[in-house]
């Protein structure tokens, strides 16, 4: 890129061999198409449905259910085949579906890759796909239109450009022709290129294409963001080993049930196969991934209400475990508002309140004030527009200067009339400065605003009571220590400064030269009222705050005491500080770090990193396209951007980043992960029940004719209705600290009481089969089966924290749960249930058995119930 912004645009068109009047020829385009590449992004493939469905497909417990229906089909037991592919079509769509939503979100990047430019080649003005594009092309853009490729400027009338995409700066940059001789530059330092994917907001210009497709700095930011793509394993997949594991344990049980049938009651093969095929339907924890997917459904909805909007339940897991978060200082401890409060000039600080100027504009007593509050208004983008103020650069500053006008009677749109702009020069972060030229009378003047420092290296003179003089040593201290005394007091400080024109001056003039300096103003931007409690609670909740802001390190300072951020100077390190720091030195004190100062989006990364180095998981926010390689490498991507890009490819989208809304999301997410350890834990245990009930019923020799219906309703309807219950009340958890992945670790740590309960709630069923057998098989089954489903609704109360749920809709939950087993109940085996003594007697006997140990034995060894 240098060699282009350091050369005359007319060197570039020379090199390329192009013209700026007819463009390239036709016989060219193709060499340098071969030569240079395609205007074309590559993004990485994605997987298609099909893939993650055979994906799917290839799990153990799905190649099991396969086998079942097949065997159930073999004996031509339509109905039971029908729900084994039921059971796989459903669970197979649920992940993969999920899984290649993930992989659309990817493809919103070929946006890059679309769009039209207007060329000249051969003459002529062509209006081509911007794929079309090659290097040494002569492009035309004006206001509105999208830069196809990036150009060197060649013809510039009024160009502005925002290209906050590839720069990640908020102002709106002036583009030119003439060339840069600095040898190294910021992108938005470079004056004369045009970026793709940048927008044209004001003039038109023409440029030579310099860069196509991967070599376009947009591509880099690209490539970044696939570098730094982790591979992590999708929460789907760890369920799918979950339910592995649990099938193999499974498998070992039916290997045992054979082995009986076949040695010791001589049973038929036949008979063998399709009692092992009702096991394996009836005992896989299938309905996991129902349950999941619904309960997905229902957190995500609720979420959503509250303005909350996550990608997949992988994002909430991970969410659980974030113990590091780097977020901006504005919109997350301070409001989006800056209001000037101190004022420096003549030599002393005064406060703003009131009336600050009285109504004699040109009194020489308030002479200063009145021109540092002109050169404010004056030097300044933001519009009035029918009693509203706008900000196009969102330039807090800029918007708290003309309210600090407004205040004083100084409205804008009537000093703009009067003093007409003619010429402006932009911000920007080598300088630091803006300017503005504007009609004074008949003459003109150079108003000025920007950084001390950089304001005052270019001062000859200062204002004093209305009058030049030349500025002294000691007017330089004074004022370098007034800054310092409201840097300390948490403000936010900018320079005033002017020059006199009795000619219209052009742009190719020093015109930032033998200035005259004003005074400063110090500006507040005001603290949320919960920003100090917030940081507190992330403390109590384990994790680090990290805040990013574009205040001086001494103003960082100051803020960083006053919320108990830091409490020395040596945890605070600036954007240029990292730029000249090795990584080893920086990877030494990223740790301490708990503010960056003005630093740039290739530093985030290297901030996160150096987190993730030290064992953080991380959390970072950013709402620009420049921000994804930062949110992609960090463990959770947070924006509130309205760019669909960003909002695809990132982790969580909020509505603002209040720190304290990011930490009660976090608090949810632990809830919510922890509330899906009962979960599986539960669904796990009813699988137990089933092994158990199914191996004992076996093992005796009984033969249950609706075993396999009953088996569906348990594993299906019962365990998402139970399920439910369990995540209606996830608001009520109580954690005991930050929680872990969910993985098949959850059983392994929770095995002596998943199996216990389990292997229990199967006895229980089967005494009750047994106690029943000598009434007939049908009284046997309908006692066993509604013991055993009630068991399993009844299970619920065994995680929760108290006696019962805290949550109304939990226990509502619950009790439809009962009344549709008895349903259940009736349909199947008819009204003669209701008026059977024995049936009545022997549930309510084992169900008051084993309530009591429901509610007694909890899954939380440290909760308490009332």
């Amino acid at each position: 890129m240098i060699q282009w912004y350091g050369s005359p645009w007319s060197e570039a068109v020379k090199s390329l061999k192009s013209n700026i009047y007819s463009g390239l020829d036709e016989e060219q385009i193709k060499p340098y198409r071969e030569q240079y590449g395609e205007n074309v992004i590559l993004i990485p493939k994605t997987k298609s449905l099909t893939s993650l469905i055979m994906n799917q497909v290839k799990e153990l417990w799905i190649i099991l259910l396969f086998i079942c229906s097949a065997i159930f089909l073999y004996f031509q037991e339509f109905a039971m085949a029908g729900m084994g592919v039921t059971i796989i079509i459903v669970s197979t769509l649920c992940f993969a579906l999920n899984e290649y939503n993930e992989e659309k979100n990817i493809k919103e990047l070929q946006r890059f890759n679309k769009g039209f430019a207007r060329v000249v080649r051969e003459g002529r003005t062509l209006k081509i796909p911007s794929t079309e594009l090659v290097v040494g092309d002569i492009v035309i853009v004006g206001k509105g239109e999208g830069v196809p490729a990036d150009l060197r400027v060649i013809e510039s009338d009024e160009l502005k450009v925002n290209e906050s995409s590839i720069t990640g700066e908020n102002f709106i940059s002036e583009k030119y022709e003439t060339k840069i001789e600095d040898k190294e530059l910021a992108l938005s330092d470079m004056k004369n290129i045009l970026f793709k994917a940048s927008v044209v907001v004001g003039g038109s210009g023409t440029g030579i294409v310099i860069a196509t497709g991967m070599d376009t700095q947009i591509s880099n930011i690209i490539k970044l963001f696939f570098g730094e793509k982790e591979k992590t394993e999708y929460f789907n997949r760890r369920v799918n080993k979950i339910i592995n594991y649990v099938s193999v344990l499974i498998l070992a049980f039916m290997i045992f049930n054979i082995s009986v049938g076949s040695m010791v009651f001589k049973e038929k093969i036949t008979y063998i196969l399709r009692d092992s095929a009702v096991f394996v339907l009836s005992s896989i924890p299938q309905g996991m991934v129902i349950v999941i997917t619904i309960v997905s459904a229902i957190l995500f909805k609720k979420m959503k209400k509250s303005s909350i909007i996550m990608k997949n339940i992988s994002v909430v897991e991970k969410f659980s475990s974030v113990n590091a978060i780097c977020t901006d200082k504005v919109g997350a401890f301070s409001k989006d508002k800056v209001k000037a409060v101190k004022v420096y000039t003549d030599g002393n600080i005064v406060d703003t309140y009131g009336q600050f100027l009285d109504n004699n504009e040109q009194g020489a007593k308030n002479g200063n004030l009145y021109r540092i509050l002109s050169i404010g208004v004056l030097c300044n983008d933001t519009k009035t527009n029918v009693g509203k103020i706008v900000s196009p650069k969102n330039d807090l500053i800029e918007l708290a200067l003309i309210a600090f006008g407004l205040e004083n009677g100084m409205d804008k749109k009537r000093l703009d009339r009067e003093h007409r702009r003619v010429l402006q020069i932009p911000f920007d972060t080598e300088r630091r400065i803006m300017t503005t030229i504007n009609v004074i009378d008949e003459n003109y003047r150079a108003n000025i605003k920007g950084t001390v420092d950089s304001l005052l290296s270019r001062c000859t003179h200062i204002m004093k009571n209305g009058v030049e003089t030349e500025i002294t040593e000691e007017d330089i201290n004074a004022i370098k220590k007034a800054d310092i005394t409201m840097s300390i007091e948490s403000l936010s400080v900018i320079g005033f400064a002017y020059r006199n024109f009795n000619y219209e001056p052009s742009r190719k003039e020093n015109i930032e030269s033998n200035l005259v300096f004003v005074g400063l103003v110090g500006f507040e931007n005001v603290l949320r009222e919960e920003a100090i409690e917030s940081i507190k609670k992330s403390k109590a909740l384990g994790i680090k705050p990290i805040i990013i802001t574009e205040d001086s390190k001494l103003t960082a300072f100051a803020f960083g005491k006053k919320m108990g951020v830091i409490s020395k100077l040596q945890e605070i390190v600036s954007g240029v500080e990292i730029d000249n720091m090795s990584d080893e030195e920086f990877e030494r004190i990223g740790e301490k770090i708990g503010i960056f100062s003005r630093i740039s989006p290739r530093n985030k990364v290297k901030a996160i990193k150096a987190l993730k180095g030290y064992g953080y998981t991380t959390a970072i926010t950013g709402s620009k396209l420049v921000d994804l390689p930062s949110l992609k490498i960090s463990d959770i991507g947070i924006t509130t951007s309205k760019s669909n890009i960003v909002k695809k490819l990132s982790d969580v989208l909020l509505n603002n980043i209040n720190f304290v809304d990011i930490l009660n999301v976090l608090e949810d997410s632990r809830k919510i992960v922890s509330v899906l350890k009962k979960v599986i834990s539960y669904i796990v245990s009813c699988s137990v029940t089933m092994v158990t009930f199914i191996t004992l019923i076996y093992s005796w020799k009984y033969k249950v004719p609706l075993m396999a219906v009953e088996a569906f309703w348990f594993n299906n309807i019962i365990m998402i209705l139970s399920s439910l219950a369990l995540i209606y009340q996830y608001k009520d958890e109580v954690l005991y600290g930050v929680e872990s992945v969910i993985d098949k670790n959850i059983i392994k740590e929770r095995a002596l009481f998943i199996v216990s309960r389990g292997v229990l709630m199967g006895i229980i069923a089967f005494v009750v089969f047994v106690l029943g057998y000598s009434k007939g098989i049908g009284f046997a089954q309908v006692t066993a089966f509604t013991i055993l489903n009630l068991n399993a609704v009844f299970f619920n109360y065994s995680f929760s924290n108290k006696l019962l749920f805290k949550s109304k809709i939990s226990n509502l939950i619950i009790l439809l749960n009962v009344i549709i087993q008895f349903v259940f109940s009736i349909i199947i085996y008819g009204i003669a249930i209701i008026i059977n003594i024995a049936y009545w007697k022997t549930v309510g006997i084992f169900m008051c058995i084993w309530i009591v140990i429901a509610m007694v034995g909890k899954f939380n060894e440290e909760g308490q119930y009332d």
